[in-house]
């Protein structure tokens, strides 16, 4: 039995046989005991609530409790106020991430209290090609593979559709490739991917009518791991910075051949700001190969070449738009950087 509640607490209710029902008094040093979900984490985003309780009443007695799941501990945003006679609750509506959890039940003068906070999970945690530095990898159609907490059916199975793109603003609407209903947590590029250019990606997950959306925490790039075929500097990413959570921009580039390199961070007036090589940790002459990331399927930007807004005194430089400079060999290249500044 079950119905929902608007009105003041539930108690119990004793069923003697052959009787009319009677209100049963539970004892004021008598609990509710919660067996599920107690976890700090879910890991089901349709979980099975139960209880027991600590003094259970005489047989044929029927206890009626109130259960109420919210987003807050005050238990204001109610997602559930119900009544059954079970001491169980299977939640049918998929829980969404982002507030915690938190549940109640009650009967009579005995209570579990508040249980929480409970973390509900992700829909899809992305476990490849998303990290916050950047992920290069050799293969040019590469595996989109995520995992996905328990749902009930329904409303699961869960369907996916997967979205890949440059990551280019001007690309925010022109998918590389979309895929759509997909059943599995995983799937491969149906096609090449072209070498040397930032990608995002992304899957929204759809449980029954509702949805939830996960993009990749950085950018991919599919790389050559051999030599270089030429001298080229990057995008920075993130840009605009700070952004996606990160307080620094990462800064790649490519040498062909072995090459006096100088690296700079300049203002619009083309006055230095922040030196990168020569520097501390470069020196001036450079051997062909691939910087400011770890490798063909590096998972990191190298910190060498992270730039956090501060100028060569470890000052903070104002917002605002600033270039960055590779001259290799007399080969000059720019990109423009914009720095967002460190109070916003």
């Amino acid at each position: 039995m079950r119905r929902a509640l608007r009105g003041a607490l539930i108690l119990g209710l004793a069923v003697p046989a052959g009787g009319a029902a009677r209100r049963l008094r539970v004892s004021p040093a008598a609990g509710i005991t919660p067996l599920a979900p107690v976890d700090p984490v879910l890991t089901t985003i349709t979980p099975d609530f139960s209880w027991s309780l600590d003094n259970p009443p005489p047989p044929g007695t029927t206890v009626t409790y109130r259960l109420r799941v919210a987003r807050d501990s005050a238990l204001a945003s109610l997602v559930v106020d119900t009544a059954t006679d079970t001491a169980g609750y299977a939640l049918r509506r998929p829980l969404k991430p982002g507030r915690p959890l938190f549940w109640r039940v009650d009967a009579s003068s005995a209570t579990t209290g508040v249980v929480g906070p409970i973390t509900v999970p992700a829909w899809a945690a992305l476990a490849t090609l998303s990290a916050p530095g950047g992920v290069n990898t050799a293969d040019d159609q590469p595996t989109f593979a995520w995992r996905s907490p328990a749902v009930a059916a329904p409303p699961g199975p869960f369907r996916y559709d997967l979205t890949v793109r440059r990551s280019a603003v001007q690309f925010a609407n022109l998918p590389e490739f979309a895929v759509g209903g997909l059943p599995d947590t995983s799937y491969r590029a149906p096609k090449p991917l072209e070498r040397n250019v930032t990608y995002l990606w992304s899957v929204v997950v759809h449980a029954g009518s509702d949805t939830s959306l996960v993009r990749s925490a950085g950018v991919f790039m599919v790389v050559d791991s051999t030599i270089p075929p030429a001298t080229l500097l990057y995008q920075n990413f993130p840009n605009p910075f700070p952004a996606l959570g990160r307080d620094s921009t990462c800064i790649w580039f490519d040498l062909a051949v072995t090459v006096r390199v100088e690296l700079a961070i300049l203002d619009l007036r083309g006055n230095s700001v922040r030196r990168f090589v020569p520097g501390p940790a470069f020196p001036e002459v450079l051997p062909a190969g691939r910087y400011g990331r770890s490798g063909a399927g590096g998972a990191t930007c190298d910190p060498r070449l992270m730039w956090d807004g501060r100028a060569n005194d470890g000052r903070d430089v104002p917002a605002g738009v600033y270039l960055y400079k590779l001259n290799a060999g007399g080969v000059i290249q720019f990109r423009r950087i914009v720095f967002r500044g460190r109070n916003r």
